[in-house]
């Protein structure tokens, strides 16, 4: 496993939310996606909004943060073989078998050292389903899963769904696997785009902003998993990438709560710690406490 090279992952993480940044701004302002004006029936996007909706149903912006977990990985000393999906790719997803569902987790590194071993699934609430985990519990433990989100609009009014979303994942497959090596990383916009003003194909700004201390004190709540606590809950690191996409040529990603106390957007006597939540070290805190439950050279 490599040593830690924060500037190096600051500028992969800066890279790709400068991706996300164009790749909304061309959608709104040019009515364009993936270099064409119209959707995949071949209809033309009526306005900016039209084009922006189609392009977060196509996922390529939340792929932009794949691509980041996968390049952290990799730069850490992962064999890009085993990174599912491979750079640049975006299937196959790792399919994994909690207590309750199976469910694709969106980046993952799968062992290839351990055997694929197909059992039938006969526990948890799919025991009489009649449905297969394809790597066999002992492998699908020791797989490294990471998942990936933003959320660019409707922030706040969608809050509590999202919430109950995050901690169901976890609580799902760390009472099957206790010892899996879970993560996850989000990104939310400090201000939203403004909808109205796409139909115009206008770039503006919802002058409300996203409620920063709600979001922290949620993430920071369900980080930091120790299955000898059984936190099930939680997840062995969570991040938040909060990204002003107002801010020209590129976004400021916050990497402080002083950051965002000398900008306004939390209260000045707010005393949360943001480093534990930072994506800077996303990736390569997960490797370490993979390393430290079930040694890096598994991985390789």
């Amino acid at each position: 496993m490599r040593e830690f090279d924060y500037n190096a992952s600051l500028n992969r993480l800066q890279q790709h939310v400068n991706n996300i940044k164009q790749m909304l701004e061309t959608a709104i302002t040019k009515k364009e996606v993936d270099g064409t004006n119209s959707n995949n029936n071949g209809v033309p996007y009526q306005n900016g909004l039209q084009a922006k909706q189609s392009l977060i149903r196509s996922q390529h912006l939340v792929y932009q943060l794949h691509e980041y977990v996968k390049e952290e990985f990799i730069a850490y000393g992962v064999n890009p073989d085993n990174i599912y999906p491979h750079l640049k790719e975006d299937k196959p997803e790792t399919k994994m078998s909690g207590l309750f569902k199976q469910k694709d987790q969106d980046v993952c590194i799968v062992p290839s050292k351990i055997k694929n071993n197909p059992e039938l699934i006969t526990w948890g609430a799919m025991k009489n389903e009649n449905v297969k985990t394809e790597y066999g519990r002992y492998k699908e433990e020791r797989i490294l899963a990471t998942n990936v989100r933003s959320q660019l609009s409707s922030v706040n009014k969608n809050r509590d769904t999202l919430f109950e979303r995050e901690f169901a994942e976890a609580t799902n497959l760390h009472l099957q696997y206790p010892k899996l090596v879970l993560g996850e990383i989000y990104l939310i916009p400090v201000y939203e785009y403004d909808d109205k003003e796409m139909k115009q194909e206008k770039i503006k700004f919802k002058k409300k902003q996203t409620n920063l201390e709600k979001y922290i004190n949620f993430f920071q709540f369900i980080n930091d998993y120790d299955y000898s606590k059984q936190n099930f809950y939680a997840y062995d690191f969570s991040s938040l990438i909060i990204a002003d996409f107002s801010h020209n040529p590129s976004p400021k990603i916050y990497l402080s709560i002083d950051e965002l106390k000398k900008d306004g957007l939390v209260s000045p006597n707010y005393n949360a710690n943001y480093d534990s939540l930072s994506p800077v070290q996303y990736s390569y805190r997960l490797l370490k406490k993979y390393n430290s439950i079930w040694g890096f050279d598994l991985l390789n």
